[in-house]
């Protein structure tokens, strides 16, 4: 299988408007499905005839917005960034994690199932597909976490991702075109002057500034817009804007080779000017995704996310009983399910995870 003909072409790239319009749905779905949740308690013990008290009903509270929960999503991702830095990960490994954590939140919302609940999962998958593995015992036993919140948040992420678990990044395309530039000094004839000295340092520089706005990109939508190739390309730019190279040459290369290989059946400067036209939307990605993001205003967040979970659970817990037998499960009910079970096993251990998580970026 390749790119051309994967699940992740046909199913997860989308363009900028589909991705928010995604989001937006989903988003305003779950605040309608707890809105119908929240029917006054004191209705629901005057329906019941028992002449109870209602019970205490939890403040409303106001939910993360989309924007919120996109910067909630960036600050996670980077993270496991650097927890699979800390495991010795390959780069295939954390492209693999992001993505997956990129992917069930189109699925799902943050509203539903809490990130800090999900990253844990997606990383260890990834280990598992990317031929990384290390045991879920070994993996929370260095993270401080409980064994079996991984594995049974397991079955929930792969529903979120449509068990579509074979991932195309930027970084094996990064080292392909790397490698490719190193065949075409040897070849000669092919390069102009300043790209055919590229060597030693300077190469080594514009490998690792090129690998750095992979990084960037990673935290952004750019996977979710571009294809792989594409993104790799224009951080292989970027690493050699850094160290001042022209790129020009390199570039109508790739776009030779794939009229050759009848990937487009459009001229070769015709490729060329698409690809400089999809680097110049790729470079404002890499912008926003090398701006930090704000620790301060990501607690204000997840403390509100936090309390919003924590109120839904109790206004479900406090729905009135109908003969004296409780309602059937409510959609919210369903929809929290998996949430509260994690919570449950999580306990106490949400502090130690985020300390951790903060000490693996030090």
């Amino acid at each position: 299988m390749n790119f051309e003909t994967s699940s992740q072409r046909k199913r997860w790239l989308f363009s900028p408007e589909e991705l928010a319009e995604l989001r937006a749905k989903r988003h305003q779905a779950i605040l309608d499905i707890v809105a119908k949740e929240e029917t006054p308690l004191l209705e629901g013990a005057q329906q019941t005839g028992n002449g109870d008290k209602p019970a205490k009903r939890a403040k409303k509270t106001r939910p993360p917005s989309l924007a919120e929960e996109a910067a909630l999503l960036k600050y996670y991702a980077g993270k496991m960034q650097d927890m699979c830095r800390a495991f010795g990960f390959p780069n295939k490994v954390q492209a693999a994690a992001v993505l997956f954590l990129k992917r069930f939140y189109l699925t799902f919302s943050t509203l539903e199932h809490d990130p800090k609940n999900v990253l844990l999962t997606a990383i260890y998958l990834a280990g598992k597909v990317e031929e990384a593995y290390i045991g879920a015992e070994e993996f929370c036993k260095r993270l401080q976490q409980d064994e079996e919140a991984v594995l049974s948040t397991e079955p929930l992420v792969l529903q979120g991702l449509n068990f579509d678990l074979i991932t195309y990044t930027p970084y094996s395309s990064l080292s392909g075109y790397f490698a490719d530039l190193e065949d075409c000094q040897k070849e000669g004839g092919v390069l102009d002057e300043a790209l055919q000295q590229l060597k030693g340092e300077s190469l080594a520089k514009a490998r690792a500034a090129a690998k750095a706005a992979v990084d960037a990109l990673m935290l952004t939508d750019a996977p979710l817009v571009f294809p792989p190739g594409q993104l790799a390309l224009a951080a292989m730019r970027s690493g050699c804007n850094k160290v001042k190279i022209p790129f020009g040459s390199f570039l109508s290369r790739v776009a030779s080779k794939t009229q050759e290989e009848g990937r487009s059946g459009s001229t070769q400067e015709d490729i060329v000017q698409e690809l400089r036209s999809a680097f110049a939307r790729i470079d404002s990605y890499g912008a926003e995704g090398s701006q930090q993001v704000n620790a301060d205003e990501v607690k204000k967040i997840d403390r509100r996310l936090k309390a919003f979970h924590a109120a839904a659970k109790i206004n479900r817990s406090s729905q009135p009983k109908d003969n004296g037998q409780e309602k059937s499960k409510s959609a919210t009910q369903q929809m929290f399910k998996e949430a509260e079970h994690q919570g449950s096993m999580h306990g106490p251990a949400d502090e130690p995870l985020a300390k951790r998580l903060k000490i693996l970026t030090a």
